[in-house]
């Protein structure tokens, strides 16, 4: 049809010359163009730019296939398909399949992320999903875990310093993995990738490095550790290669190896006594237990829980944690990180002022030792000055304190004074001090107030 055609061409011309004099903006073009592709094909422009920024393959791949799945769900097939109350609805769903409020905003994250991409890449106009928010997942913590204390820790590594091998990993590597994991908190996957050259052992102090390549958050770290894991580690990496992974055997369900060896531990442990209430208690307790009393479970990654709640515990600060867990949020450190008991906290109160008595007779107390204040236990409060506590050079020691005697020039001492504290008749009330009196008795000034060696008893 000619005259169609001819209405075709004028309208191009038209909005030609429209966009060269600035009237249509050029980006409606990519909008209606970018709308125009299947919703698959940005999907996967989207994994490829996770991969090229850096992300791992495990995490990009997990992200995309929430989002996949969400898009799904919701049988969007262009740009325009994808509003936020069908996503909402989508993840309601998940929600009502059972998923924990955690995972459920996971799913969230990753369709908020894909979103946001086509927004920042200008394939849509504005990001529809960027007011979605997401849920509380401390009110529906499905996966809780909890660290290891001290002595869990002990008799684990002791129980599997001397276990059969299990797929292909000895005993003693196991032990030592559990050592370095709770010695620098590393995650599974930084502990899988390093090698002799990574540990630092000769340095002061010690540290273990950990290649941006290999880190989560892409930069190099350098972790220190203790003097006695870098001696213990010298001798077991005493002839290793140097470019071979040091935990190359170190298998992918890290949570089952670590709750056998966990069982074997506590097997061990209830054995080592022999009465039978003592085992019966033993049995009953939480001691080395995969899931305590309060459903907390102990995987792999709980090392990492067990490394930054002992690093509260020892007194390092929040600024402190947080670096050595190599955290970009305190919060994450303090609040889901860090678990304290309630002997934790308890112990916290000593430092609290006692609010049982006045300040005036708590004073009084003090000056006469007297009240009952608990000792300081902890060095970093006690004053320096009992730290430097010494015997002054001018002072000399009394070579003959028994046999001491009064200066001679008094006539009288204590010893025949009379028994009763009745006031004496010449004795003056105190104006300044009410209730005391005062006395010119010469006895008083006398700086020996009772004599050093008793009169020999007499029959």
């Amino acid at each position: 049809d000619r005259a169609a055609a001819e209405r075709i061409l004028a309208k191009r011309i038209a909005d030609a010359a429209l966009r060269r004099d600035g009237v249509i903006d050029a980006r409606d073009d990519r909008y209606a163009a970018a709308e125009r592709r299947p919703l698959a094909e940005h999907v996967a422009d989207w994994r490829a730019a996770l991969i090229a920024r850096g992300v791992t393959a495990k995490h990009s791949n997990m992200h995309v296939s929430r989002a996949t799945r969400v898009i799904n769900m919701v049988s969007a097939e262009r740009i325009g398909d994808l509003t936020a109350s069908a996503v909402q609805s989508a993840v309601g769903a998940l929600r009502a399949d059972g998923l924990g409020l955690k995972t459920c905003g996971g799913y969230l994250t990753a369709i908020k992320g894909f979103s946001r991409w086509l927004r920042r890449n200008g394939r849509i106009r504005e990001d529809v999903l960027s007011h979605l928010a997401g849920f509380n997942a401390a009110t529906d913590r499905r996966h809780e875990r909890r660290p290891l204390t001290a002595n869990e820790l002990c008799q684990l590594i002791q129980t599997t310093e001397h276990a059969p091998t299990w797929r292909r990993m000895t005993g003693t590597d196991r032990a030592i993995l559990y050592r370095v994991a709770t010695g620098t908190g590393y995650r599974a996957s930084e502990l899988r990738s390093l090698t002799p050259s990574s540990f630092r052992l000769d340095d002061d102090p010690p540290a273990v490095m950990l290649l941006a390549a290999h880190s989560k958050h892409r930069r190099d770290d350098i972790q220190p550790i203790r003097s006695d894991l870098a001696e213990l580690l010298g001798t077991w990496l005493d002839g290793k290669p140097a470019d071979t992974p040091v935990f190359a055997t170190m298998p992918d369900k890290t949570a089952l190896m670590l709750r056998l060896d966990l069982r074997r531990a506590r097997a061990r442990w209830i054995r080592a006594v022999a009465g039978r209430v003592e085992r019966r208690d033993r049995r009953e307790s939480s001691f080395l237990a995969v899931t305590d009393d309060a459903g907390r479970v102990v995987d792999f990654h709980a090392l990492r829980t067990t490394y930054i709640t002992m690093l509260v515990k020892g007194g390092a600060s929040v600024k402190v944690a947080q670096e050595l867990a190599r955290h970009s949020d305190p919060k994450l450190t303090m609040n889901v990180y860090t678990q304290l008991g309630i002997r934790d906290l308890a112990g916290a109160l000593d430092f609290l002022p006692s609010t049982s008595t006045s300040p005036q007779h708590r004073e009084r107390m003090r000056a006469t030792g007297t009240d009952d204040a608990r000792p300081i236990n902890d060095p970093r409060q006690k004053p320096r000055q009992l730290e430097r506590e010494t015997v002054r050079n001018s002072a000399t020691r009394c070579q003959n304190v028994a046999r001491m005697t009064t200066t001679p020039n008094v006539e009288k001492t204590s010893i025949f004074a009379e028994s009763n504290d009745s006031m004496r008749e010449n004795a003056k009330q105190n104006e300044n001090t009410p209730g005391e009196t005062r006395t010119p008795d010469p006895r008083i000034r006398n700086p020996m107030l009772y004599p050093t060696e008793l009169p020999a008893y007499r029959s």
